[in-house]
């Protein structure tokens, strides 16, 4: 049974993995699903970093690790997943196997955990099988909008078969339900199932009380994953030591040897983020008893009623276990932001609906004692998965785009060659920058990803306003040293808010341009050497 599981999850994550990102060899180009394009927008500059750019080397010396869209300070996101790929490609893997394989097996992992700790709180394994069930198809009510937007007709299945959008993306299309439910989250922010692999691995082996190195490893791993998740493990991990009395010495034993990585760790990154009271999530405010239930009814479906049935019904040892952990995890993101950016909460709650969804298929598999009970069951089943259904196909069914690569992009093999790793480049654009996909630094990335990330945004682009609008080369310069940035490119169709004096442009020396795409270079030593 679990070498079929194995080959079967191996199997499922490789075929995901590589819809949603892979490589054209022919037109040596990164083909990437249109859903994933926005995420691998901040992933691709953080992989080329370690690959190609100065982040592996700062890794292993006393610097600490940069953002490539926001350089100059620590970096104040999770590294290690994207560490690991760029390191693979710098050894010569190509990057759709880089970013895939790492990839793959972190969703093996995490859905081998699911089916193994669920077992081995329940020990049944249809309980285990709806646990990976209901961690791939999210119970939402969504489908309620999908059949608002397509009625119920005789072409329905058609209909489901060949959608190419998500029935709900809240908070940004108005609807109750979000945008976090969907497998989307595991091909956009590839690091996640891995990290939550690596949590329920914990939880597993701390209940087997392992050797205490095991524990100290994964949890240190964790750390540089994705640094929540290791947070809502130590939660688990807490309420085990404070129920749990053999387990003390073992877990104050694994805290120790994993100390070392957490504080080698604060040397590299910026691991704190500003904490506030902020209550109800995305719930529209005011907030009311009804609009929190009437939220949660959208979001999580019959789990509403189920994963309390399925913790009452549980045997004590498992009560004992989950009860207070699943309660802290899901109350904590429900009153305090935990990030600039409120939307970021969602991985407590999808950690949250990992492990309560066991609980919910415990209920519905005792309920199988019964002829009505099996009738019961089998219609919540279809319930608690239909939304899910639904929600694959958009994947299955998105559209690709192409960026071509080092190898046939001019603009990218301009930066690699010309620069060096440590060179700043202030830039007119966000996306897929040629100087992000050459491994360098651009100066002010996506303002999405550096304000969600915690960076001080707003000054960041006032200085890019004062470069590119500057008046002379007088009080150009000044701003170009005291922000160490080596070259400036501008593009002919610049970011809105950019509005360069072109004047001054026009006339100063280039290093580099090319007309095909629409892009200048400009070296600030041939700029400022007579000053």
């Amino acid at each position: 049974m679990k070498y079929f599981l194995i080959l079967s999850t191996l199997l499922f994550s490789f075929s995901l993995m590589f819809h949603t990102f892979s490589y054209d060899k022919s037109l040596q180009s990164v083909t990437i699903a249109t859903k994933a394009w926005s995420d691998f927008g901040a992933h691709m500059p953080l992989i080329r970093s370690f690959s190609h750019g100065p982040n592996l080397t700062r890794l292993f010396t006393q610097n600490p690790i940069e953002s490539p869209l926001f350089p100059n300070e620590p970096i104040r996101y999770h590294f290690g997943f994207y560490a690991l790929v760029g390191l693979l490609e710098k050894l010569g893997v190509r990057t759709d196997w880089a970013v895939n394989i790492p990839s793959a097996l972190g969703m093996t992992l995490f859905l081998s955990m699911v089916y193994l700790l669920s077992f081995q709180l329940f020990e049944r394994h249809a309980v285990s099988v709806l646990s990976i069930m209901f961690v791939l198809f999210n119970g939402s009510l969504s489908f309620l909008r999908f059949f608002q937007i397509h009625p119920l007709s005789l072409t329905t299945p058609i209909d489901i078969i060949t959608n190419t959008k998500f029935s709900s993306f809240g908070p940004w299309d108005g609807s109750l339900v979000s945008a976090f439910w969907t497998l989307n989250i595991y091909t956009n922010q590839r690091h996640l199932s891995l990290a939550y692999g690596l949590s329920l691995f914990i939880i597993f082996m701390t209940r087997k009380k392992t050797k205490s190195i095991y524990i100290a490893l994964m949890m240190s791993m964790l750390l540089y994953v994705h640094f929540p998740a290791a947070i809502m493990t130590a939660i688990f991990l807490a309420w085990i030591f404070i129920t749990k009395k053999d387990t003390r010495i073992f877990l104050i034993v694994s805290a120790l040897l994993s100390l070392p990585a957490f504080l080698f760790l604060l040397t590299k990154t910026h691991v704190g983020s500003p904490l506030s009271l902020e209550y109800g999530y995305l719930i529209q405010k005011p907030i009311t008893v009804f609009s929190f239930l009437l939220y949660w009814l959208n979001n999580i479906g019959l789990h509403i009623l189920f994963i309390p049935i399925g913790l009452t019904l549980a045997p004590r040892r498992v009560r004992r276990v989950l009860a207070v952990p699943l309660f802290v995890i899901f109350l904590l993101p429900n009153i305090i932001r935990l990030s600039p950016d409120m939307i970021n909460n969602h991985k407590f709650f999808n950690f949250f609906m990992i492990i309560a969804g066991m609980c919910s298929a415990y209920a519905i598999v005792r309920l199988w004692s019964s002829r009505i009970g099996k009738c019961i069951a089998i219609a919540a089943v279809f319930v608690l998965t239909f939304s899910g259904i639904i929600d694959l196909f958009p994947i299955l069914n998105d559209t690709r785009g192409t960026i071509a690569d080092m190898a046939k992009q001019q603009d990218i093999l301009f930066f690699q060659t010309h620069t060096n790793p440590n060179d700043v480049i202030a830039n007119s654009i966000w996306f897929y920058h040629p100087a992000s996909l050459a491994g360098r630094a651009i100066y002010s990335g996506y303002t999405y990803f550096t304000w969600s990330y915690g960076y001080d945004q707003d000054a960041r682009e006032q200085t890019l306003l004062s470069i590119y609008q500057a008046k002379n080369i007088s009080t150009l310069c000044p701003i170009l040293e005291k922000t160490a940035i080596s070259y400036i490119e501008l593009k002919d169709n610049p970011e809105d808010y950019i509005k360069p004096n072109l004047s001054l442009w026009d006339a100063l020396p280039v290093a580099y341009t090319n007309a095909l795409s629409g892009i200048r270079v400009y070296k600030t030593k041939n700029i400022c050497e007579k000053i």
